[in-house]
C-alpha cells in the first residue's frame, strides 16, 4: 500500500505532480456515531438479526439427517439461546451502557454460531454430513452472521464508515444475498411451476448483474475521493430491483400459505427471506438519508 512517506519529497511538494499521490489520501474520513444513533441502530440490528439467527438454527436442524443427533441438538441449543437474546433485545433500556453490553453479548453468541456454520459447511463439502442443507445455503447464512457481528462491532467502536464506502459495502453484501435468495427459491419450487421458476431465475440473473456492477464500483471507488452521483445511482438501482423482488416474495408467501403453488418451501422460510429484502430496503433508505445530508454539506 502506498503512503505519503513513499512519495519523494520533490513530487509531494510539486502540485503539478499530484497525479503521483495515492488517491486513498483523499478519501473521506470515518464519521462519528451519535449516542442516539448508536442506540437506535444497535437495537434495530439486534432485534432483526437475532430473530434471523434463531430461524437459521431451526432451518439447519430441519435440513439435517435424522441420524446426526448431536448436530441437531446443537442447533436446538442455538435456537434457545437466540430466542432468549432476542427477548432481551426487546427489553433492553435505551441507554448507551445497556445497549453496548447487549451488543457485546450478541457478538459472542453469534461468533459461536458463525463457527458452527463454517465447520458444518466443511463437513458437508467433505461428505461427512448428509441431509438437505445446500453448501451455498450454509455459506450464505454464515456470511449473514459475520455481517451482523461486524455491524455491532462498528457500533461499539463508535464509528460509521464514510457514506461512499458504506453504500458500496452494503450493496455488495446485500445484492449477493438477494441473488442467492432468488436461486434458492427457484430450486425449492416444483419444476412444474415453470413461470414462477423462470421468474425466480430471472431475478437471480438480474441481481448477479447488479452485484457485478457494485463490485466494479468497489474496485474503482472504495476508499477514494467521494463521487456521490455514481454512488447514489447504484443505491437507487438496488432499491428498484429489491422492491420488485420484495413484491415477488410477498406474493409467493401468500400463494404458499393458501396452498396455491406446488413447492417444498417452509412458509416461515418464505417469510424469512421477505423480511431480509425489507431490511435491505430499510438499509438503502438509511444510507440515502446520510448521502443527502453529506451532499448538502458539500454545496
Amino acid at each position: 500500500m502506498w503512503s505519503p512517506s513513499n512519495i519523494p519529497g520533490h513530487f509531494a511538494e510539486d502540485r503539478t505532480k499530484s497525479m503521483l499521490l495515492p488517491p486513498e489520501q483523499f478519501a473521506a474520513p470515518p464519521e462519528s456515531l451519535s449516542e442516539k444513533m448508536f442506540i437506535e441502530r444497535s437495537l434495530t440490528e439486534n432485534k432483526f438479526w437475532l430473530r434471523i439467527m434463531k430461524e437459521h438454527a431451526l432451518f439447519l436442524g430441519e435440513g439435517m439427517d435424522r441420524n446426526d443427533k448431536d448436530l441437531i441438538q446443537q442447533t436446538e441449543r442455538f435456537y434457545y439461546y437466540f430466542e432468549q437474546q432476542e427477548k432481551r433485545a426487546h427489553q433492553t433500556p435505551e441507554s448507551v451502557e445497556a445497549v453496548r453490553k447487549l451488543n457485546e453479548d450478541s457478538i459472542q453468541l453469534v461468533y459461536g454460531f458463525r463457527n458452527f456454520k463454517r465447520n458444518l459447511l466443511i463437513m458437508i463439502i467433505n461428505c461427512k454430513v448428509r441431509g438437505f442443507n445446500f453448501p451455498l445455503l450454509v455459506d450464505h447464512i454464515a456470511r449473514e452472521a459475520e455481517y451482523f457481528m461486524n455491524s455491532l462491532q462498528k457500533f461499539n467502536n463508535g464509528i460509521l464508515e464514510p457514506i461512499q464506502d458504506a453504500i458500496i459495502h452494503e450493496n455488495v453484501f446485500w445484492l449477493r444475498i438477494m441473488m442467492e435468495h432468488s436461486r434458492f427459491i427457484a430450486s425449492l419450487l416444483d419444476p412444474s411451476e415453470r413461470n414462477l421458476v423462470n421468474t425466480a431465475r430471472k431475478f437471480g440473473d438480474d441481481f448477479e448483474t447488479l452485484l457485478n456492477q457494485a463490485r466494479d464500483v468497489e474496485s474503482m471507488l472504495c476508499h477514494k475521493k467521494p463521487t456521490y452521483p455514481i454512488i447514489g445511482k447504484m443505491n437507487k438501482d438496488s432499491e428498484s430491483a429489491t422492491e420488485e423482488l420484495r413484491n415477488f416474495k410477498k406474493a409467493g408467501l401468500e400463494l404458499i400459505k393458501n396452498c396455491q403453488i406446488r413447492n417444498i418451501i417452509n412458509p416461515l422460510l418464505a417469510d424469512h427471506v421477505l423480511r431480509e429484502a425489507e431490511h435491505f430496503l430499510f438499509m438503502i433508505r438509511v444510507l440515502e438519508e446520510r448521502l443527502k445530508q453529506k451532499q448538502k454539506e458539500n454545496i
